[in-house]
C-alpha cells in the first residue's frame, strides 16, 4: 500500500496526504465536544470540527439522552443512551488524553474536560477484530488518532470498505484510532486554512434531510 506523503503546514493546521487518506493535524490549545448546535464559522477560536458521537434517533429537539453512550461537555458528564456498537473512548484535558476500551471509559468527569465514546478501531497499534457487519461496509470514513504522539483526524479520500479503512489507518502507523459518525448529512465539517478562510467537507451534506438531526461535534480550538 502506497503511503507517499504531502504535508502543507498552516497556522491552524498541518493536512497531509497519502494514496488514500486526509490527515489533519489541528494546531490546537483546547477541545471540546460541543452538543446541540454546530460550532458556527464566526467563532474565530475554532480551527476543526465534525461529527463524533453517533445520533440515536431524529429528534426535533436536542436531548443529551439522544447521544451515543455518557460524554463529556465543558467538563460535565452528561447522560447518553447505551450504545452496544461502541467498543471504546476517548477522553481529553489540557496537556494529557487517552483512547480505551468501553469497559475503561470513566464513570465521572473526575478532571476530564471531554470525552465520548465510539468505535475502537486501533489501540497500541493494533487493529481491533471487526465485525462482519462493518467489514464490508462502503463508506467514506473518518477517525480520532494518535500518531507519533500528536492528535489528528483521518479520513479516507474516496468510498471504499471499513476493513481497508482499518488496513490504511494500520499502514499510516497509528497508535490509536477511534471511529468519527459519518454518512450524508452527518460527515460534513469544516476547519480554518492558514489565511483564516474557511475549508468545508462535504458541503453538499447541508442539503441532506437529516442534516438537522446531527447532535456532538468534536471541536478543536486555537
Amino acid at each position: 500500500m502506497s503511503l507517499a506523503l504531502l504535508s502543507v503546514a498552516c497556522r491552524a493546521m498541518t493536512v497531509e496526504t497519502t494514496t488514500n487518506l486526509n490527515i489533519y493535524y489541528p494546531d490546537y490549545s483546547r477541545i471540546d465536544l460541543v452538543c446541540g448546535k454546530m460550532p458556527e464559522v464566526a467563532d474565530k477560536d475554532v480551527e476543526f470540527c465534525c461529527e463524533a458521537a453517533f445520533t440515536g434517533e431524529l429528534l426535533k429537539e436536542f436531548k443529551h439522552t439522544n447521544i451515543a453512550d455518557n460524554h463529556i461537555c465543558n467538563g460535565e458528564m452528561k447522560r447518553g443512551y447505551r450504545c452496544k456498537a461502541n467498543t471504546g473512548g476517548f477522553v481529553w484535558r489540557k496537556g494529557k488524553w487517552k483512547f480505551m476500551r468501553k469497559a475503561a471509559y470513566p464513570t465521572s468527569a473526575n478532571g476530564w474536560t471531554m470525552g465520548f465514546c465510539q468505535l475502537l478501531i486501533v489501540k497500541d497499534g493494533s487493529a481491533r477484530p471487526i465485525g462482519s457487519r462493518m467489514k464490508t461496509k462502503r463508506d467514506i470514513f473518518r477517525a480520532l488518532c494518535e500518531k507519533d504522539g500528536r492528535l489528528c483526524v483521518v479520513e479516507s479520500k474516496r468510498y471504499m470498505t471499513y476493513e481497508s479503512f482499518v488496513k490504511c489507518l494500520t499502514a499510516y502507523k497509528v497508535t490509536h484510532a477511534l471511529y468519527l459518525d459519518m454518512g450524508y448529512g452527518w460527515n460534513y465539517a469544516w476547519y480554518r486554512d492558514n489565511d483564516g478562510r474557511i475549508k468545508e467537507r462535504f458541503p453538499e451534506s447541508k442539503s441532506a434531510t437529516t442534516f438537522k438531526y446531527r447532535t456532538n461535534w468534536i471541536t478543536f480550538y486555537k
